[in-house]
């Protein structure tokens, strides 16, 4: 990053930390804790009522709440209660373009869900079952005969490598998806 003139001369240094791995962690399970209960909610309900179109916007609500909180604000809430922010190599904002292509490791994790509800949804023990225990021991057979859990269990596992990255980028903290994005996640306050 570039250095900074002050009024009287002196050069100063913009010092710019990037946010840690707990720093990252505790913001994503804010992040959860926030979605839980609306998206949790919305697909619980969906799948009680056996309503598709409930379940699929709970789904949808989820995979797009990162990648448009951190393109338009810069961060998700749980993001900026934990006081980081998603920039670029400029320190600038990311755009809604460099957000999307960041989050699509997760994004392909959403779309993987979307068909694995679609199967849930054309599972007759699952459409036949009533009730919120019936349903949800319906939801767990038709998810062991489905080629779908499979498929996320395996994305699950590059999504970790891409997480665990961090740890090889010492000096600026990036997951594997933000070196390909060319984002950094930094302490707001230091800016």
């Amino acid at each position: 990053m570039e250095n900074e003139y002050l009024d009287t001369g002196i050069e100063k240094t913009n010092a710019i930390t990037y946010a840690s791995f707990w720093d990252r962690l505790w913001a994503s399970l804010l992040d959860g804790l926030i979605l839980v209960i609306p998206v949790f909610g919305l697909a619980t309900y969906g799948n009680i009522t056996h309503n598709l179109m409930i379940a699929l916007l709970a789904l949808v609500l989820g995979m797009l709440y990162k990648p448009l909180m951190e393109g338009i604000y810069g961060a998700t809430l749980g993001k900026m209660i934990m006081k980081i922010k998603m920039v670029d190599d400029n320190n600038e904002q990311i755009s809604l373009a460099q957000s999307f292509g960041k989050n699509a490791i997760y994004i392909v994790s959403s779309a993987i869900q979307l068909l694995g509800t679609f199967e849930l949804f054309s599972n007759e023990d699952f459409l036949d079952a009533e009730g919120f225990m019936e349903v949800f021991q319906a939801q767990q057979l038709a998810q062991q005969d489905s080629s779908y859990s499979m498929i996320s269990l395996v994305w699950a596992f590059f999504v970790l490598i891409s997480v665990f990255m961090m740890f090889a980028n010492s000096d600026t903290k990036q997951t594997l998806h933000d070196k390909i994005a060319k984002t950094f996640c930094v302490k707001k306050n230091l800016f």
